[in-house]
């Protein structure tokens, strides 16, 4: 009659037996050292290289004639606050490996977006601006190209330049890489 206790050891010794035989076959994989790959771990969205609020305003004066001949004089303030920024669409950047730990960087163009953060309207007399100037979209309009004329500016958009090369390099240097910026032709222009 076979003991319990040596069905085990059997058992026990044919598993071992078996281990050592599936191991022996085997070899062991290297990973080797290689670079990370970019493109798994390209940040997605919009960054922000640069951002104002401004505020500005345009104003508008008539003359309203009581018979024909008496002239009451009117005028009207179409003031505006926005937030104003030039942002780098992150999908559009292409990195090409260069050397072992060397990255070059083409930046798409830097675009500009505005959003509006208030608009007040304020006149000396709402029931005369009401049908006199029923809309005061053109007003706004004037009021954005000149907020847009006082942030969309050469030295702004070169500091806004090299903020996005400085927050482009500081993200790969921490993935072990170094950013050499290529340049790029700005589409806006051409």
């Amino acid at each position: 009659l076979v003991q319990p206790w040596n069905l085990v050891l059997g058992f026990a010794v044919y598993g071992v037996r078996k281990l050592s035989m599936a191991n022996a076959g085997r070899q062991d994989v290297v990973l080797q050292q290689s670079p990370i790959d970019i493109e798994a771990v390209r940040p997605r969205g919009e960054l922000y290289v640069g951002t104002a609020i401004i505020e500005d305003y345009v104003n508008q004066y008539q003359t309203e004639f009581h018979l024909g001949i008496v002239p009451e004089p009117h005028n009207c303030i179409q003031m505006l606050r926005q937030k104003c920024s030039y942002v780098i669409d992150l999908e559009q950047v292409r990195y090409i490996t260069d050397t072992p730990g060397t990255v070059i960087v083409e930046l798409p163009p830097l675009r500009y977006v505005a959003t509006t953060q208030d608009s007040p309207f304020m006149s000396d007399d709402e029931d005369y601006w009401a049908e006199a100037m029923p809309s005061t979209n053109d007003m706004k309009r004037k009021v954005e190209d000149k907020i847009r004329q006082r942030f969309d500016t050469a030295e702004n958009r070169e500091k806004a330049q090299r903020n996005a090369e400085a927050s482009i390099s500081l993200l790969l240097r921490k993935l072990g890489y170094e950013a050499r910026f290529a340049p790029h032709l700005d589409s806006e222009k051409l």
